[in-house]
């Protein structure tokens, strides 16, 4: 009786199995080294380390194009005619339906318009004289000057001839001058005096604008109209201060007031 022989004591040579993986092995590495060398000497168009990158995009309502200019071609491109047009026809004018003969006629709610006398020319404001040669034109009426203007009482107002202010201060004289006027109120004057001689009053003004020391100087005659004067002077109470350019920390001013209505 014969033993049996399992398969997996047979011994097997391993010769033919080295060969075939050792000739597989060098068969990839020729191919991966024949890749690489293909691979680095063909042309790369790009950035290698840029690779996942984004580019922003602005959308454009149109793409501007490259304007042509050439010889315009009057058969491809409308033209206008050069023929004269015919002038265009009047429109009809319808006429008012005249009233029937014994139609009574009724009375409109607008009046008739007067014809008005009021001249509208340029020349209403003063009499048409023959023009001189150097002569300005204006569309405007002149305008009324006078010293009154710009005061609250009727009458005059002043600085003293001799003034400090007026001869080197003219400005701030100015401005003193009007702050008083618009502060003398002549209501309380009788009516019936129209005019009076001028009252002056002195007056001390100090450097920060405070006016003290207030004395009539010269009546006018009339104690009302000397009051209204000194009243003035108190409703004021301080002014702007000296200028800068002012030597000294007080100035005596002489004002005077005129009535006139």
């Amino acid at each position: 009786m014969t033993s049996h022989v399992s398969v997996l004591d047979e011994k097997e040579p391993l010769r033919n199995p080295l060969l075939a993986s050792l000739t597989l092995h060098a068969g990839l590495a020729a191919v991966l080294t024949a890749g690489a060398f293909i691979r680095h000497s063909t042309q790369n168009w790009g950035d290698q380390e840029a690779l996942g990158g984004s580019t922003m995009v602005n959308p454009v309502s149109k793409i501007p194009m490259v304007a042509r200019s050439g010889d315009v071609n009057p058969v491809a491109n409308d033209t206008e005619t050069l023929a004269p047009k015919a002038p265009p026809e009047p429109k009809p004018v319808q006429k008012a339906k005249e009233p029937e003969p014994d139609a009574i006629p009724i009375k409109g709610r607008t009046p008739p318009k007067k014809p008005s006398n009021v001249t509208t020319d340029n020349e209403k404001f003063r009499p048409y004289t023959t023009p001189k040669t150097n002569q300005v034109f204006s569309t405007t009426g002149g305008a009324t000057v006078s010293p009154l203007m710009g005061t609250s009482g009727s009458g005059a107002t002043g600085l003293g001839k001799g003034s400090v202010l007026g001869d080197r201060f003219g400005a701030y004289a100015a401005l003193l001058k009007q702050r008083i006027s618009q502060n003398w109120k002549t209501q309380g004057i009788d009516p019936q005096i129209r005019t009076a001689p001028p009252v002056v009053v002195n007056f001390t003004l100090l450097r920060n604008g405070t006016i003290k020391d207030i004395k009539v100087k010269t009546s006018s005659g009339n104690a009302a109209i000397d009051l209204s004067a000194q009243r003035a002077l108190l409703d004021v109470g301080k002014v702007d201060p000296l200028p800068d350019g002012f030597v000294g920390n007080e100035v005596i001013i002489e004002f005077w007031f005129e009535l006139k209505r």
